[in-house]
């Protein structure tokens, strides 16, 4: 077992890439009952580059509107604010994996795998009336963080944990070779960037059955994660062996249910990874 800390791992990486100014201020200001979506729309507005992404990102599979989002005060007034800081906090996840990348393990599975968590997020928190689906697709996306983390710490240890199989999981053999999951450096980082608990508890908990089985939202979480890995490494795994029934049953899922959520990321990946535009070979 390593000796390396996932709390020191992301402190060092919060320092490397702070959160930007502007996701502060818009959660100030959705915290403040005094702020107005109009006051977040001009603060966006000063960022040409970031309104841009925005409107891409509102008019993607995330949001299924009937008509185009051609305005960012339109997308404003029709999506929310908490929504479009959750989009904010995406378009800030793929600057984050851009800048924490590393040759040492596959970044297009890394990318694949990181979306389709997201896409079965959104879709299954819908099916079970979570409000605020897109902070599901956030909670995908940013869950397995700590792996590009690892990579750039601990060439060698990120190298080890990639060889995982049928017999032994990826989040096994992290705990056998780390002495932690990917998923803790994750929200290690999410909480150092200040954001809120809702962002990074059920992060910290995506491979815990227990508390699964306890609360629906960490059961989504847990859900698509794994869902996710099984979409990547269809030869190794499926959802029905990496997911226990008790998890289906605690989130009133039936096989259609899973099989629509698996069908819907299938999709949809490859669109929301021509919105996010990574750099990868």
């Amino acid at each position: 077992m390593s000796s390396i800390n996932p709390l020191e791992i992301a402190r060092v990486a919060s320092q490397s890439f702070a959160l930007p100014d502007i996701c502060t201020r818009i959660r100030e200001m959705l915290d403040d009952q005094t702020s107005t979506l109009d006051d977040i729309g001009n603060l966006i507005a000063l960022d040409p580059s970031l309104a841009s992404k925005l409107l891409k990102l509102a008019n993607s599979p995330l949001f299924r509107f009937e008509s185009q989002i051609d305005s960012l005060g339109k997308a404003i007034n029709i999506i929310g604010g908490e929504a479009l800081y959750n989009l904010v906090m995406v378009e800030t996840a793929s600057s984050a994996f851009e800048h924490f990348s590393s040759n040492v393990i596959n970044l297009k599975r890394f990318w694949l795998q990181s979306i389709y968590a997201a896409l079965v997020a959104k879709h299954i928190a819908k099916i079970v009336r979570i409000r605020g689906s897109e902070r599901f697709f956030l909670l995908g996306l940013l869950h397995n963080l700590g792996e590009l983390l690892v990579a750039l710490k601990s060439p060698n240890l990120a190298i080890e944990c990639s060889k995982y199989s049928k017999n032994i999981s990826p989040w096994k053999l992290q705990q056998q070779v780390l002495g932690f999951h990917y998923v803790t450096c994750s929200a290690n980082l999410l909480e150092f960037w200040k954001l809120p608990a809702q962002l990074y508890i059920p992060v910290q908990s995506a491979h815990d059955e227990n508390k699964a089985l306890q609360n629906k939202e960490a059961a989504v979480v847990y859900f698509a994660v794994r869902a996710g890995l099984a979409m990547c490494d269809e030869d190794l795994y499926s959802v029905s062996e990496l997911v226990s029934p008790k998890i289906f049953q605690t989130l009133n899922l039936s096989e259609e249910d899973m099989q629509d959520a698996i069908k819907y990321a299938s999709m949809e990946a490859e669109s929301v990874l021509g919105v996010m535009g990574p750099k990868f070979k």
